[in-house]
């Protein structure tokens, strides 16, 4: 594994810049379901992006019950009340952390009301906390949030708490193919944002080393393998556009290996607390690969935050 290190003006975590002209969003989607997790996510998105307009999001699907127990509760349980319910709740949650933040409500499918929520606001991402434990079908993966990424057209933020302190680490996995701009642009603008540290993880196929031993001399294989990791470190290095590498501390990495396997491995040797990944916007559930096999596979198993951006 080949590491370079870009360093500019050291810099420690400290609160978020503040320049309205270069905000990092203009309007942010937080779905709270009263998790801790959804809190906690709300929490740190007011501290980090302390200028957005934010829309607090909760939908009340139908539950799930015999036909004996819906004849039993109908007439007992008025959607309007559940409504209201949940709406004074969410002001409640909202004045103690912000208090200028829309409050939608909504009955029916969470991810095609979250969807339509997000288009109506104008927001520029959407953010979900993760579940530690999975106590119901919405808190796994497989469900809520997989289905967010698959169906909602805009970044989003699956958010986990993490119990680390000071500068905040932000990875980019670029596998360098083209349409894979947005991911590097998305990654140094909010590592740049959080004034944090950013790494940059590039992988070469796992079968090019022994492809070139096989096909060259040995000096010439190392020799071939040192320039395509110098050239790949410098290609992955200009996909961070130079506004913001200006005094930020970057370091690039190029490994050889499964690609989910060292993205994770990465995540633990680097003390990563966001990896920003690209995805495939897809419209049928049958297409879901095209979101991408590593991204999914990270999202289930990270330990840490993860933003899906659309490429």
């Amino acid at each position: 594994m080949q590491v370079s290190h870009f360093t500019g003006a050291t810099l420690s975590k400290a609160t978020p810049k503040r320049n309205a002209s270069t905000a990092m969003f203009d309007h942010i989607l937080v779905a709270i379901d009263f998790s801790d997790a959804s809190v906690e996510s709300l929490r740190w998105i007011v501290k980090s992006f302390p200028d957005a307009k934010l829309t607090l999001f909760h939908a009340m699907p139908e539950a799930e019950a015999s036909a004996d127990l819906r004849h039993s509760l109908s007439g007992k349980v008025d959607p309007q009340e559940r409504e209201l319910d949940a709406r004074s709740n969410i002001e409640l949650l909202a004045h103690s952390i912000s208090p200028d933040a829309e409050i939608v409500v909504r009955s029916g499918s969470p991810i095609d009301e979250l969807r339509k929520a997000a288009t109506a606001s104008g927001a520029q991402l959407v953010v979900l906390g993760a579940h530690q434990k999975r106590i119901s079908p919405w808190d796994h993966f497989d469900s809520m949030a997989e289905a967010t990424c698959d169906a909602v057209d805009l970044p989003i933020l699956i958010w986990r708490p993490t119990a680390r302190t000071g500068e905040m680490t932000v990875l980019a996995p670029l596998d360098l193919r083209e349409g894979s701009e947005p991911v590097g642009e998305m990654a140094g603008k909010l590592a740049s944002h959080l004034d944090g540290r950013l790494v940059i993880l590039h992988l070469l196929p796992k079968t090019f080393q022994g492809f070139l031993r096989a096909s060259s001399s040995p000096y010439q294989a190392e020799e071939t393998l040192r320039k395509a990791e110098s050239s790949a470190r410098e290609e992955a290095l200009g996909r961070i556009p130079a506004r913001y590498r200006e005094g930020l501390r970057i370091q690039a990495i190029v490994a050889r290996g499964q690609p989910a396997r060292q993205i994770l491995a990465t995540v633990e040797s680097e003390c990563v607390d966001l990896i920003v990944m690209g995805k495939t916007h897809v419209k049928k559930r049958t297409e879901r690969a095209l979101m991408g096999h590593i991204t999914g596979k990270a999202l289930r198993s990270a330990p840490c935050s993860v933003l899906t951006v659309p490429i």
